[in-house]
């Protein structure tokens, strides 16, 4: 079976709510492998993270983004879901373009954000809703005319921007990007169960989480949640410790680190 098919399946209905890690690189994808999930998606702020640069940012290119998201590829043998940000590109075409080059490179899946422009990470830019759906319906077109089973993630970062919290704003867009042919829908951002609640009543299709306090996985599979994203929080609660470690190794426990870490026996088992 594809690892599109593979991918797919995990979103129907009558298969159990699962998690989907997020890696940045070869190691971090085959050590979530290694622990039995069943497919992970790629971070794009991890991935620029990992090579100096901030979430999105205009300094880096695409083809730092394309290699990357194909090394890990190849590092696995579970489907991988591309972080493609809004396309990566400023156009419907160019976006299309881009979940083409996914689908080459292995990828099972891909997200699409609605926003415009990253330029300035506290005033985002987002395109109106027409925009917004028209790329949605321009990479499900050309992407599944190649491979129907790719799972296409239209993503709404509306409760992320220089907006007020609207639930109606977002209800708004993940229905007219479901109606644009998005398989599974996403709003990081929402604040808690209730507000989960209410957007998944309004929508047919799957819905992606990201967990905030109080979204525990046992009232996730409740709330009838079909996919839990985890975003750059791995990254970043890995890029914590170390700082945590570093600044603290002047105190008399500030080596009672060493013990804990993975063995390198087990990591040279986990790399291949």
């Amino acid at each position: 079976m594809s690892t599109t098919k593979k991918f797919s399946d995990l979103h129907r209905s009558a298969s159990p709510m699962f998690v989907m890690p997020n890696a940045w690189c070869e190691g971090s994808a085959r050590l979530i492998e290694q622990l039995g999930y069943p497919s992970l998606g790629t971070t794009s702020a991890g991935i620029a993270y990992a090579r100096g640069y901030r979430d999105s940012s205009p300094a880096m290119d695409n083809e730092m983004r394309f290699e990357s998201l194909s090394r890990i590829v190849q590092a696995v043998r579970i489907p991988v879901s591309a972080d493609l940000e809004n396309g990566l590109a400023s156009t419907p075409e160019g976006a299309a373009h881009n979940f083409l080059r996914a689908l080459e490179a292995g990828c099972a899946g891909a997200s699409l954000e609605d926003i415009a422009d990253y330029g300035d990470p506290h005033s985002l830019v987002f395109f109106g809703l027409e925009q917004a759906s028209d790329r949605v319906r321009s990479v499900c077109e050309s992407v599944k005319a190649r491979a129907p089973d790719f799972v296409v993630t239209a993503r709404t970062d509306y409760l992320l921007g220089p907006h007020e919290y609207s639930l109606s704003k977002v209800i708004e867009r993940l229905v007219a990007f479901e109606r644009a042919g998005a398989d599974c829908l996403f709003a990081p951002g929402l604040r808690n169960m209730t507000d989960l609640t209410t957007v998944q009543s309004e929508l047919s299709k799957p819905v992606s989480v990201l967990p905030v306090p109080g979204m525990t996985l046992d009232r996730l599979v409740v709330a009838g949640v079909q996919r839990v994203s985890l975003g750059s929080s791995l990254f970043r609660a890995a890029y914590k410790q170390i700082q945590t470690i570093l600044t603290e190794l002047d105190q008399q426990t500030g080596m009672a680190f060493m013990p804990r870490a993975l063995s390198s026996e087990h990591l040279d088992e986990v790399m291949r």
